[in-house]
């Protein structure tokens, strides 16, 4: 999917998502000047970023 779908998907502004694929945190795949985010990576990211998010509830922060 690209920047803008997956911005629609996961309800994130560009440049947090530019945030996330700048830490290595969201892979990309890079076609000519088109950048693209594969929905297995997305897939990964939500999940790893649901689990940070219920880690830090369970530790009471």
């Amino acid at each position: 999917m690209s920047i803008n779908e997956f911005g629609a998907w996961s309800r994130l502004g560009r440049t947090k998502i530019y945030e996330e694929i700048g830490s290595g945190k969201l892979p990309v795949l890079k076609i000519g000047r088109r950048t693209y985010i594969r929905t297995a990576d997305a897939q990964t990211w939500l999940e790893s970023y649901a689990d940070a998010s219920a880690a830090r509830i369970g530790s009471g922060r």
